[in-house]
């Protein structure tokens, strides 16, 4: 028995042996990464899924805050021929936002209004069409009641509540604000509070006034803001290209694209006959702006604008709402037409966007707005505040 165990023992330390031999014998690998000790073994779950968070476009909020009494005339104007070019210059920003747009038009007690207030809008042929319902009137004394234009725009204004948008109000007169009234709007305190919610107010002060220079610097300092002074009409200069035909037709043929249904119908008759009846340079500005921001008409009730979007299909849509043309058609025709229209509005779109590149070098190289035009002053303070959302203009 004990001789059974001595071989045993010696077979084994035999074999141990060999094995250590082998062992050592074997060809060291470089860089192993084998472990100097026994590894720690857990359970091994699976990893939660990862979310994938939309990003979100930045947004871009303007109000314009506009004296219009009787000597800003100019100025209106101007505004009313280049607010399209302004929107088209916002629209083409990097990565491309919203725009949203408000309107103040302000005067003085005594006139036939001293405030008239729009809240903002991505609907910027609704903003066309209240700007152009701005005329220029009363006034005859100097000072204008800009604290309460000032109120309106700051604290009625259907701001983005957090700091993803870039905020902006433009303050643009030529005359400085009342401060002998006793209804408790005060401009310094309110453009200090414009600042704490993240407002931008940019002043443009037209003409010389040097009263008012005071006062819009001040406003401006307090709220972040540029100050500008420019040329009492405005400065706004109009170029006609060899491209605004092209674009004038190509306009009228986007919104020859629109078709309203249910109780749109009507809006959207009516934006399309004001698209159509712009002049060549608004109407390029226009197409412009619809080429990258996509669509043909502003706000709601455009069929083909739904349909494109899924929002809805013909067959959703009750008969009597649906437009005239389509109405004797069954359902798969109406789903083949609006296919149709969709595949119209793209080809429009791309033919929009490659001409309007090209207008847009020609402006560059041959008309480039004049640096103290009330457009080019608005542009300047978007493309510097812009950045502070990370928005390239």
């Amino acid at each position: 028995m004990e001789k059974r165990k001595l071989v045993t023992y010696g077979l084994l330390s035999g074999v141990l042996v060999l094995a250590a031999w082998a062992a050592s014998a074997m060809p060291r690998q470089r860089g192993s990464n084998l472990p100097t000790h026994d590894p720690i073994v857990t359970d091994v779950k699976n990893p939660p899924p990862i979310v994938q968070v939309p990003k979100v476009a930045p947004r871009v909020e303007l109000v314009f805050a506009l004296d219009t009494t009787g000597s800003m005339s100019g100025l209106i104007d101007g505004a009313k021929r280049k607010i399209w070019s302004m929107a088209q210059f916002i629209a083409q920003g990097n990565p491309k936002p919203d725009v949203r747009i408000g309107l103040v038009a302000y005067r003085d007690v005594g006139d036939a209004y001293v405030t008239r207030f729009y809240d903002l809008s991505d609907d910027l042929d609704a903003v066309f069409e209240r700007l152009s319902s701005f005329e220029a009137g009363g006034g005859g004394d100097t000072p204008e009641h800009v604290s309460k234009a000032l109120y309106e725009a700051v604290y009625n204004t259907s701001w983005t509540k957090d700091q993803t948008a870039l905020k902006q109000i433009y303050l643009v007169g030529d005359a400085p604000p009342h401060t002998d009234y006793a209804d408790g709007f005060n401009y310094v305190k309110i453009a200090k509070h414009a600042h704490d919610l993240g407002i931008h107010i940019n002043t443009i002060r037209c003409g010389s006034d040097p009263e008012t220079a005071v006062v819009w610097n001040q406003i401006a300092n307090q709220a972040s803001g540029e100050y500008a002074s420019i040329d009492q009409s405005g400065g706004v200069r109009i170029a006609a290209t060899p491209y605004d035909g092209q674009l004038q037709k190509l306009n009228a043929a986007l919104v020859g694209t629109a078709m309203g249904y249910g109780s749109g119908r009507g809006e959207v008759a009516r934006k399309v006959a004001a698209a159509t009846a712009m002049p060549a340079s608004a109407a390029a500005d226009r197409a412009g702006f619809y080429g990258v921001k996509g669509g043909a008409v502003g706000g709601e009730g455009d069929l083909v604008n739904d349909y494109a979007a899924g929002k809805t299909k013909a067959s959703s849509v009750k008969e009597a709402d649906l437009p005239v043309e389509m109405q004797a058609m069954d359902e798969s025709k109406r789903e083949t037409f609006l296919r149709a229209k969709v595949t119209e509005r793209n080809k429009i779109q791309a033919q929009i966007n490659g001409i309007a590149r090209q207008r847009g070098e020609w402006l560059k190289n041959n008309a480039a707005a004049k640096p103290d035009s009330f457009d080019a002053k608005v542009e300047g303070a978007l493309k510097k505040q812009a950045k502070s959302i990370g928005l390239a203009l």
